[in-house]
């Protein structure tokens, strides 16, 4: 636990950092299907389903992004590849609106912009759900001179910043932005640059990493170093194993999301482990880890990695706030983290 005092100086400090996200960015589609207004198709056997509004957001390392200005950061660049089709136009737009310098960002004409397209079905009086996404991701590797293109406005960018997230989202290798050879340059650069805060967040492949602050979930730290496991649970004892690998593989700082059990920090040959927050409200994780990173990145940035568990502390606070935001992926302000922490406080 920080005190309030301490608290409002890291959130204040937000306001001077610069911070380069790279990686996939998706658009977030939400269609607002009304079934009271279905009809039978004339010419096929099936039902209309009539969209009568349209939201559309950034998504995956575009959430890290949202989550970044809601914080107050001062200034949010993005690199990641869109295609030149209706959907990229659409995400440089709401990135744009969100306040994100996308100079960085690659269009190319043989690339499909990555697309979540999440249909919402209403019924009568006020029924709504959610039905199966659609995504639509690219089904073949970028080529070499796109490649090049991303790792140019790389260097471009890595003096403008202070931090660098790099949110790794495509399942298959080589399939997204970050390439392998990408991260090799990521991780180069990590060297080269070692006043600046590297973060990595990878579902499939956060193992690959070196010489960059990593944050897992137990589950991909388990599969990082046990490819084969299966299992449902990872305790914390077992987190903390997972930790002690993949730090001497990073040789940087390592964060262990836990779920609602918090975060497990190893920094410096030491463990903390910051317990989770509880939440009586309803919840949706979707979203959370982003919201972590956010959170985390941003106070190191102000503060170092000598911050590395104060930032896991107000990594916990943002995610315990975004958590609570049903039917959307949420962000927290800093006047939300402030009131979080106050009744945490007072538990």
């Amino acid at each position: 636990m920080i005190s309030e005092a301490r608290l409002k100086t890291i959130l204040n400090k937000f306001r001077e950092q610069c911070i380069l996200v790279i990686g996939d960015f998706y658009l977030d589609a939400y269609w607002y299907i009304d079934k009271t207004r279905s009809t039978l198709s004339l010419e096929t056997p099936w039902h209309t389903n009539p969209v009568v509004e349209q939201r559309y957001s950034p998504g995956a390392a575009g959430t890290v992004t949202n989550n970044l200005k809601a914080l107050g950061v001062g200034a949010v660049y993005t690199l990641g590849v869109i295609g030149e089709d209706g959907f990229g136009g659409t995400l440089l737009d709401c990135l744009q609106a969100s306040g994100c310098l996308t100079d960085f960002m690659v269009q190319v004409p043989n690339w499909v912009t990555p697309t979540y397209l999440k249909p919402i079905h209403r019924g009568y009086e006020g029924v709504e759900t959610e039905g199966p996404r659609f995504d639509i991701e690219n089904q073949s590797p970028m080529g070499p001179e796109v490649e090049a293109a991303v790792t140019d406005a790389l260097h471009a960018c890595l003096p403008l910043v202070d931090g660098i997230i790099v949110g790794d989202q495509m399942p298959l290798e080589n399939l997204g932005v970050v390439t392998s050879r990408v991260r090799d340059v990521l991780c180069e650069s990590a060297l080269a640059f070692p006043e600046k805060i590297f973060f990595a967040d990878s579902r499939t492949r956060i193992g690959a990493y070196q010489n960059v602050i990593i944050k897992p979930n137990r589950f991909e730290a388990k599969r990082a170093i046990q490819p084969e496991w299966r299992g449902q649970q990872v305790d914390i004892e077992a987190a903390k194993q997972c930790a002690l690998t993949l730090a001497a593989q990073t040789q940087n700082t390592v964060y262990v999301t836990l779920g609602e059990n918090g975060i497990l920090v190893y920094h410096n040959g030491a463990f903390t482990h910051i317990p989770g927050i509880p939440i009586d409200d309803e919840t949706d994780p979707v979203g959370a880890g982003d919201s972590v990173s956010a959170g985390l990145v941003s106070t190191l940035c102000c503060f170092g990695t000598n911050a590395a568990v104060e930032a896991a502390y107000v990594g916990n606070l943002v995610a315990s706030i975004t958590v609570t935001k049903i039917g959307t992926t949420g962000t927290a302000a800093p006047a939300e983290i402030l009131e979080r922490h106050r009744s945490f406080e007072n538990l």
